[in-house]
């Protein structure tokens, strides 16, 4: 009996300190604006995302209900919806930014292998990229040296 109360106590205080996970991260090179994300009761607000930054946040949802984020990128709006919390589940998302207006992705953190860093880097590696130009000069030299 005494085992069975106390792993419904643990179970209680487990329950209450679900907490969610939400990284903001800027994997293009403009700066987003005016950034409210909400969810589960909560609201953040970030008033400048510079390029190739993110942002942490931690909090527990004080009720249930989709989120929603919100930005500006060279003057226009952008809004997307994302998640659903509850205050006794908790959640690890990602949103991903980069240069476009559509250009919002929502991540699920925990059905992932890689980092925020690692998604960030993956982003920023478009056909634009430095390293992909001299590669591809490099194999098109290689191919001429070869003829």
């Amino acid at each position: 009996m005494k085992h069975l109360l106390i792993t419904i106590i643990a179970a209680v205080v487990l329950v209450g300190c679900a907490k969610n996970e939400i990284t903001i991260a800027n994997s293009g090179t403009n700066v987003w604006q005016k950034i409210e994300i909400t969810g589960g009761g909560q609201q953040l607000i970030i008033d400048r995302l510079e390029g190739g930054v993110f942002k942490e946040f931690s909090f527990k949802s004080k009720r249930e209900g989709g989120g929603l984020f919100k930005g500006n990128i060279n003057g226009k709006v952008v809004k997307q919806e994302f998640g659903y919390y509850t205050p006794n589940l908790t959640s690890n998302l990602a949103i991903i930014l980069d240069d476009s207006s559509d250009g919002v992705e929502i991540v699920d953190m925990d059905s992932t292998v890689q980092s925020v860093d690692d998604l960030i880097a993956e982003r920023r590696k478009g056909q634009s990229s430095a390293v992909k130009k001299n590669l591809r000069v490099l194999g098109e030299e290689l191919k001429a040296e070869g003829k």
